[in-house]
């Protein structure tokens, strides 16, 4: 009897934990602890920009005009003209001219007083020279000089005298220094080097449009991945209605309310996170576009009118891979900015192996100068005696020297043919690169191909699914949160499904700037900047007056 009432006061105790424990769960999973209202609000007051409808090739040519990257790589061949320009300076003739005026007084020596009986010795001198001078491209050294002197002195009594006399000098180089090739190899390196930038140039127009034709799908995907987080909201909310109505009808429980509002926000903060991936996705559009020079793009949301289209096989086939992918590869090998570049490099490289050979040759230059020249008391007789000769002179020499050891010029010569080597491997190195990128890409485009069709699937298998668990909840065989943990796999089902057609088209954007056709396909033709004229002579040595200006506070 004793041990009846033990398993009796047992059960009681047990029963009246477990009352306190539902009184505790109830306060616990109250639905007022879930205030939908604040994250709706927070919904309802996101920014609101005006609203900008593009295509992808207006986005691509705003870039072009726009776009501080390549504005900035635009100027580099300009540059490389300057420097085209410097180099022919080399062989620019030089005029030089001067003037002076002596006067001189002192006294005469001990000598020149007895004998002479002058005092003093005075002389006045006035000399002029003008003359050019230069470098052929044959490296010959070519100068002519013109001196003109008018002394007067005591011992002259201080009557004019003029002396004139005109000089040609000219040397030639036997060995090193000698033949065009060589001395015009700073103008030919200058030359290939805007012929680099030229390409720098296009490589930096593909690259940019490449990011831009990425970001716009980057966008485009935030768009749609929004459609799928609202659709998502708009299940969760039309399920917290069915279980509301169901609990007012006595047919579900709290728990099962509160559970499907967990779900509604979840979804509504799904729907804030994702309002936010399309403006940081517009934000990095705009600054592509070059927001920072126009205007326009200040504050504006960029709707995208272009959608991904995966069953386009234009631009790679994969039903004939191994030949569009052959095809790809060389494509690049042929189109890529980089293969010129590689190109300019060696060609540059043996310029410098061909002007280090040239260095280590010894010296022999043959010279020879030719001068006539008058004096007398009037100037037009001394011109008249320099015509007739005068007074003349001529030399003609060989001039000779070699470096013992030739160590400074064998180092140049030794390292300008490794760079030669170098450059050649790196060409190689370039063209596998190229090529992998494409293999690379090609791949991409055909993997994404295939996880479109797949997650197609199984978004309609998950479509199914909800539509089955939502039947059984309201036959009450399920629970709202099962429903909930189905509709999730269905987001996570059509999000996969957005971001595999973003991805393939990414993965076209990403084979096209591999195979260098990117710009071919959207209708762009590159075209070298017009060459800008420089500065003109007597601009360039007048002086700048502005500078001696005052300037007043």
């Amino acid at each position: 009897m004793s041990a009846k009432l033990a398993a009796l006061s047992a059960t009681l105790v047990l029963a009246a934990g477990l009352a306190a424990a539902q009184d505790v769960g109830q306060s616990l999973i109250s639905e007022d602890r879930i205030e939908l209202d604040v994250l709706r609000r927070a919904i309802e007051q996101q920014p609101q920009r005006e609203m900008l409808r593009m295509r992808l090739s207006d986005c691509v040519a705003a870039a072009l005009e726009h776009n501080a990257d390549i504005r900035v790589a635009a100027i580099e061949p300009f540059k490389s003209d300057a420097d085209v320009l410097g180099a022919q300076g080399e062989f620019d003739p030089l005029l030089q001219a001067s003037g002076v005026y002596n006067r001189s007084s002192r006294s005469a020596d001990q000598q020149v007083l007895v004998f002479g009986g002058i005092n003093s010795i005075e002389s006045y001198n006035t000399a002029l020279s003008a003359g050019v001078g230069g470098k052929l491209h044959t490296g010959t050294q070519y100068s002519l000089t013109f001196n003109l002197n008018k002394n007067e002195n005591t011992f002259g009594g201080l009557i004019e005298e003029f002396d004139a006399f005109l000089n040609a000098t000219i040397s030639q180089p036997l060995l090193r220094g000698f033949g065009m090739k060589v001395n015009t190899v700073r103008i030919e390196m200058a030359r290939n080097l805007r012929d680099m930038t030229q390409a720098q140039w296009e490589l930096s127009i593909l690259n940019t449009v490449g990011d831009v034709v990425r970001s716009y799908w980057d966008l485009v995907g935030a768009m749609e991945n929004l459609k799928v987080l609202q659709s998502a909201l708009d299940n969760a909310e039309r399920l917290l209605d069915v279980n509301e109505k169901r609990r007012d009808l006595g047919y579900a429980a709290d728990i099962e309310v509160v559970q499907a509002k967990a779900g509604v926000a979840m979804r509504q903060s799904d729907v804030i996170a994702g309002r936010a991936q399309i403006l940081n996705a517009n934000n990095l559009l705009l600054e592509r576009l070059g927001r920072q020079t126009n205007p326009e793009y200040a504050r504006v949301q960029i709707f995208p009118i272009d959608r991904p289209n995966p069953e386009d096989a234009s631009l790679f086939d994969p039903a004939t891979y191994e030949e569009s992918e052959s095809a790809s590869v060389a494509k690049a090998l042929e189109r890529r900015p980089e293969m010129r570049m590689s190109d300019i490099e060696i060609a540059n490289a043996e310029l410098e192996r061909l002007s280090a050979r040239n260095a280590m040759m010894p010296q022999l230059d043959l010279s020879g100068s030719y001068g006539r020249g008058g004096r007398d008391h009037f100037l037009r007789e001394t011109f008249q005696g320099a015509r007739r000769g005068e007074d003349n002179a001529y030399s003609i020499g060989i001039i000779g020297s070699v470096p013992l050891g030739n160590r400074t010029a064998r180092g140049a010569y030794e390292r300008a043919k490794h760079e030669l080597h170098q450059s050649g491997l790196r060409r190689e190195q370039t063209r596998q690169q190229l090529a992998l990128n494409v293999r690379l890409s090609a791949q991409s485009v055909v993997t994404n191909q295939f996880l479109i069709e797949s997650n197609l699937q199984t978004e309609r298998l998950q479509q199914a699914n909800v539509a089955a668990e939502e039947k059984r909840l309201n036959l009450g065989a399920s629970t709202p949160w099962q429903v909930l943990q189905i509709q999730e796999d269905l987001t996570a089902a059509q999000t996969q499904v957005v971001q595999a057609e973003v991805a393939y088209e990414q993965a076209l954007v990403d084979l096209q700037v591999a195979e260098g056709t990117l710009l071919d396909n959207l209708g762009i033709e590159v075209e070298a900047p017009d060459t800008e004229a420089p500065i003109g002579y007597w601009r360039s040595i007048e002086p700048e007056w502005s500078q001696f200006r005052p300037r007043w506070k």
